[in-house]
């Protein structure tokens, strides 16, 4: 990996949105501060001033070291600044979404959900002597979550009481993360929130997020997969969900989203 600071390419504009160097019609992601497009034979992720840089190259580094793990992951070209704009540079994948695949073949979800879960696993046998813990984060996050005072002071003590495992956690393990390439190969991207963990937070998190998605059936189907795999049991993995909800809460602003997570987040005990 290595880092630019200029480049000689046209101007990104005030946000990194619409008014990129990249074609329209080249956009693959496209949020309120940043933009994902396909760049030749490389993905192009553009940052608006919102962003710090430090958080930047940080995601970058994170992205790195998943890389060294030896798992099939989209590895990072370079860092470089495009007149106003950071920028992280990765690797082009050739293939479909898991989530693409689903759609289209729905007479073998199970197929698929087991597949998953199982790439899943498999990222949790890896780990990093040089990455944060994803305790620490959300405890973070929990405290910038829009919850009352009382609520977030019963998760931080609940957080304290969970183990802090040493798994390689994506944070945002969804089928739309997954690319199943031409000869059936698999890969996962943006790992920009990856961290050291216990597994069964992070299948808390994917579980929010099939839901959120309206995937519910998917969701407890996907829940069931995971805990007979890593041999544990529901209630063990719905015990993270307060903590992974309150969590969330703190990065959702649409309101429905976040009533959910609310009452997830408020809820005692799931048992």
């Amino acid at each position: 990996m290595k880092a630019k600071k200029e480049t000689k390419s046209k101007p990104a504009g005030k946000t990194p949105a619409k008014k990129s160097a990249a074609k329209k019609s080249n956009v693959l992601l496209e949020r309120q501060h940043k933009v994902v497009t396909k760049d030749g034979s490389s993905v192009l992720k553009i940052f608006g001033p919102e962003y710090k840089v430090s958080a930047i190259l940080n995601e970058a580094m994170n992205e790195a070291r998943a890389a060294e793990t030896g798992l099939p992951v989209a590895k990072v070209i370079e860092v470089m600044k495009l007149r106003d704009h950071w920028c992280i540079r990765r690797e082009w994948i050739e293939g479909e979404t898991l989530a693409d695949v689903m759609l289209k073949d729905k007479k073998h979800l199970d197929k698929y959900l087991r597949q998953f879960v199982a790439i899943q696993c498999e990222i949790f046998t890896k780990t990093s002597e040089r990455m944060g813990n994803l305790a620490d984060k959300l405890d973070k996050l929990i405290s910038a979550s829009p919850l009352p005072k009382e609520t977030r002071y019963d998760l931080h003590l609940r957080l304290q009481t969970m183990p802090r495992g040493k798994s390689l956690c994506h944070g945002d393990f969804n089928p739309t993360n997954v690319i199943i390439t031409p000869k059936g190969d698999w890969r996962v991207i943006d790992w920009s929130h990856v961290r050291l963990g216990d597994p069964l937070a992070d299948v808390a998190h994917t579980y929010l997020l099939l839901w959120l998605s309206g995937y519910i059936a998917g969701a407890e189907k996907y829940m069931s997969i995971a805990c007979e795999t890593l041999k544990v049991k529901i209630s063990d993995v719905q015990k993270w969900l307060p903590i992974v909800a309150a969590a969330a809460a703190a990065k959702f602003h649409d309101q429905k989203k976040l009533d959910l997570l609310t009452h997830w987040a408020s809820v005692a005990d799931y048992e």
